[in-house]
């Protein structure tokens, strides 16, 4: 049996009292979720740090365009529960193509550019992001792969932000940190 599948079947659903907390995860994660409110607030508020609330959203719409508008068209791989049949399928019916996990590409954008910054929350902010993942599996929405390739094109989108951040952003060094 392909790995992909031995790895959905052995987290999807299992066990049953996990799930309120994969779909509030899944739920967080949606459009960047976490990562957006606080790329958002970022903006509104007065003194803090704008440059890092900037490059949080333009991670965020570097996976916008990379992973939702150009590679899951361009992929088009069927979610596991039209492979595997629907009881696989726990919670709404996500739409659009599997591969790569959205989710998972945000929430590891958003930990990434979060984590150069040297926060504190740096672990906590890994541990969300690895937690909207996992629950990407356990609601049967994406394969394992989805996620681990989701995973490392949020961390590479999280470098170009930065990158471009201290290219274009007025007050940044070109390593990202504040002049």
């Amino acid at each position: 049996m392909h790995p992909d599948i031995e790895i959905l079947r052995s987290l999807a659903g299992h066990p049953p009292w996990l799930f309120p907390l994969a779909m509030g995860l899944t739920w967080l994660g949606s459009f960047g979720g976490v990562w957006l409110v606080f790329g958002l607030l970022g903006l509104l508020r007065k003194g803090g740090n704008r440059r890092l609330a900037i490059t949080v959203l333009l991670s965020l719409l570097l996976v916008l365009i990379v992973v939702d508008l150009a590679l899951k068209p361009l992929v088009g791989r069927p979610r596991p529960f039209l492979v595997l049949g629907r009881s696989l399928l726990l919670g709404p019916v996500p739409g659009g193509a599997s591969f790569p996990s959205g989710h998972s590409a945000a929430a590891f954008a958003g930990a990434g550019v979060w984590g150069r910054h040297g926060r504190r929350g740096t672990i906590l902010g890994y541990i969300y992001a690895a937690g909207v993942g996992w629950s990407r599996l356990y609601l049967g929405a994406h394969w394992p792969s989805d996620v681990a390739v989701g995973a490392i094109i949020g961390l590479l989108l999280a470098w170009l932000a930065r990158f471009l951040a201290a290219r274009f952003l007025p007050g940044e060094s070109r390593t990202g940190g504040v002049v």
